[in-house]
């Protein structure tokens, strides 16, 4: 565009005459000022939806290199003999929901077989459901109210041991101080000024660190999970996040070189544990 609009000053320039000096320079003037305004306009413009992209969640192409380590690590991890990927590097156990519910899902559009693999050995073992990680995804049947849930195992295929998470008919009550659960909370409320106030709830616990909920204290560890959750929920659901570019800063400072990311850290920053499927995947969901 600027280049075409220089283009027409100098050849308003090459038509002036002397008879016509006065009235050329009034001319050639209003059309510089014109320029001036145009490209000034083109640029705010420019500028405002790059700040719009950026303000979100995530922004195609902006984080292409950290996407692809982390699929990189993934695809990694995968074992060809039972169809599915272990929690972390070298652990003898598989978990079909999370870990293998996620990674099948974000490894559709890159590892379109190996996502295909791994959903025919999740259905192998007889698991449909989890009944509350599939909010995340917006395929969960019954989210709310968030009940009971129980870790059980499904099968074991020598050394390796397979297990899943399964909700329970009891409720869970005092979920609230959880910000993991606020966050799917805010996911999964059809009323979407309950789902706010979900969100804003969970965003108070943001201490510029973590989210310091009520297993910080005890634990003394923030998990980088719940940095993925927040920053997935506030793009799904256009929630306000200011504080979306500190999280997502904080967030993939637990990516290592492997492309995994690591599960917890310390308020100083410190990565504690390993990087495995479950952070992972969601971490990869969060910048997509």
């Amino acid at each position: 565009m600027s280049g075409g609009a220089s283009r027409s000053v100098a050849v308003g320039r090459g038509r002036s005459r002397p008879v016509y000096r006065f009235f050329g320079g009034v001319v050639e003037d209003l059309r510089a000022r014109w320029v001036m305004v145009t490209r000034r306009s083109f640029l705010c413009s420019t500028a405002a939806a790059a700040l719009s992209v950026r303000s979100g969640a995530a922004a195609e192409g902006l984080y292409v290199e950290q996407v692809a380590r982390a699929r990189e690590f993934l695809a990694g991890l995968f074992d060809p003999a039972l169809g599915l990927l272990p929690e972390f590097r070298g652990s003898p156990t598989y978990w079909l929901y999370h870990d293998n519910y996620l990674a099948a899902a974000v490894m559709k559009r890159s590892h379109p077989e190996m996502s295909a693999k791994i959903g025919a050995a999740i259905r192998r073992y007889g698991v449909t459901e989890s009944g509350k990680i599939e909010i995340v995804l917006g395929e969960s049947k019954s989210p709310l109210p968030f009940r009971r849930y129980e870790l059980i195992e499904v099968g074991r295929d020598g050394d390796k041991v397979i297990k899943t998470e399964v909700v329970k008919p009891e409720l869970f009550p005092g979920w609230e101080p959880y910000a993991d659960l606020l966050v799917l909370a805010s996911m999964a409320e059809g009323d979407r000024q309950v789902a706010e106030g979900y969100f804003a709830a969970a965003r108070k616990m943001w201490d510029g660190h973590g989210f310091a909920d009520v297993v910080v204290p005890g634990a003394g560890r923030y998990a980088t999970y719940k940095l993925a959750l927040a920053l997935h929920a506030a793009r799904r659901r256009e929630f306000d996040f200011p504080e979306a570019e500190a999280v997502r800063t904080q967030m993939l400072g637990r990516q290592q070189a492997d492309g995994g990311f690591i599960t917890d850290y310390t308020k100083d920053g410190k990565n504690l544990g390993f990087a495995n499927v479950e952070t992972t995947s969601l971490c990869l969901l969060s910048l997509e």
